[in-house]
């Protein structure tokens, strides 16, 4: 059974369809490492651009978007909910250039509690790219593993393989972009 997962690489803001406004990110990249075992290991999610969309209608959310970014990711249990069984969980927002980025690190015992399969414990590994608890679609855009395609949206790994990326684009900038950035630099000074 694939798991969702809302963790590759980065401070799993996993934002999107969740939260009650357009609180969304540019990208999800997520950097699983094993170690020796072949189970267990580390891994980091990196959000970036994160930013509130503009709605049809004319009530600025960005404020709403940031706050909830704030409580219910940052310094909230959104994240870790997603990950029961993870261990030393570490959060981060900070400035990429002059956008915002997130990024989630920690540890696991199984990476089949990240959503990655192996049938019946062997073979390839796999990851179902569009398996994630927060964000319903994205667009497959890297990986260092082989992607089946838009009709298989699986990205296959080699069994002996240790070391896992994935990038997803979350947005595709429809909307128009609300920056986070001004809000956060007010945060951050606190």
């Amino acid at each position: 059974m694939i798991r969702p997962t809302a963790q590759f690489v980065a401070f799993a803001l996993l934002l999107a369809a969740t939260l009650s406004s357009c609180l969304t990110a540019g990208h999800k990249e997520m950097r699983v490492s094993l170690n020796p075992d072949g189970k267990s290991g580390s891994a980091v999610i990196l959000f970036t651009r994160i930013h509130s969309e503009a709605s049809n209608d004319t009530a600025d959310q960005t404020k709403d978007d940031f706050n909830s970014l704030i409580s219910e990711y940052y310094q909230g249990k959104k994240l870790t909910d997603l990950f029961p069984n993870i261990s030393n969980v570490k959060k981060r927002l900070f400035l990429d250039g002059n956008e915002l980025a997130g990024e989630l690190t920690f540890d696991f015992a199984n990476i089949a509690d990240l959503g990655f399969f192996r049938y019946k414990n062997s073979g390839p590994f796999m990851y179902y790219t569009l398996a994630d608890g927060y964000f319903s679609s994205g667009v497959f855009e890297a990986s260092n593993g082989s992607f089946g395609g838009d009709k298989m949206p699986l990205v296959f790994w080699d069994e002996s393989s240790r070391d896992f990326f994935v990038k997803v684009a979350l947005s595709q900038a429809q909307a128009p972009e609300r920056s986070l950035v001004p809000l956060y630099k007010t945060w951050a000074k606190k």
